[in-house]
């Protein structure tokens, strides 16, 4: 649907509309589409059209949980357009997704609690910029599936996932937030409540950061355990990711931690 926007007085408003021709995208892919202008009462020169990424990120804050729209993988599609009323232009674009853009699905499930949208935002002298938002989905790595499918493998049940504003330390992390996929407790560690799992991906390898929410004990209170694992892509096939995650996990539901 065509979206008037807010042009400065006296210049009739300009109309855009974005068309994805991809519906999904894996990070580290490239969404693909077209802006389409259309000319308003007046002729008026747009200084800039642009595209990018947004999600909903968690701030903390004052003992409440804000949830902000943070934007990121921009890219210029082009500058100082000109339009003559009434004038249709078509603008293609490509843009490159983040390798560490949030997931929103994996095994042809929905991740809930995770939206990604593609922005379109056209730069107006004199008037506020006006967006355009177009939902996207985020389909697994084959990396982040064999790890998540490992995990499920250990009885721990899918939950939810969102996005939180920080820092992951120890890890390659770039973007201002990361993504935690949430996992209910597993009868084989009865002592974890539920199992986080994030991951930071790179061109040849990702870190994987597991964060264990433990039950409390009669000597000790409950408290969040994390972990480190590094996964090459290259070697991906050779381990037994089952077993890996099993070896960083079980400690944590032991009474030792």
């Amino acid at each position: 649907m065509f979206k008037k926007l807010l042009a400065a007085v006296g210049v009739g408003g300009a109309e855009v509309e974005t068309e994805l021709f991809t519906p999904g995208v894996q990070p580290g892919g490239v969404v693909e589409g077209v802006i389409r202008l259309r000319g308003g009462e007046v002729p008026q020169e747009i200084p800039g059209v642009l595209v990018e990424f947004v999600t909903r990120v968690e701030h903390e804050g004052n003992d409440r949980e804000v949830d902000v729209n943070r934007t990121f993988g921009r890219t210029d599609v082009r500058r100082n357009v000109p339009l003559a009323p009434r004038q249709t232009i078509e603008l293609p674009f490509r843009l490159p997704a983040p390798l560490e853009t949030p997931i929103n699905f994996y095994d042809n499930r929905q991740l809930h609690g995770t939206t990604v949208a593609v922005r379109t935002t056209l730069e107006i002298a004199g008037a506020i910029d006006a967006t355009d938002n177009d939902p996207i989905g985020v389909g697994a790595l084959p990396a982040q599936h064999v790890l998540l499918a490992a995990v499920e493998s250990l009885g721990f049940r899918l939950h939810s996932a969102d996005v939180e504003a920080g820092h992951l330390r120890g890890t390659r992390q770039r973007l201002p937030f990361y993504q935690e996929i949430e996992f209910h407790g597993s009868p084989r560690y009865p002592r974890l409540k539920q199992l986080e799992v994030s991951f930071v991906a790179g061109p040849d390898g990702m870190d994987v950061v597991l964060e264990a929410d433990k039950k409390a004990g009669l000597l000790s209170s409950g408290r969040d355990l994390v972990n480190l694992l590094r996964v090459d892509y290259h070697t991906i096939d050779r381990v037994d990711w089952a077993g890996e995650v099993h070896r960083i996990v079980e400690p944590m539901g032991s009474g030792w931690l």
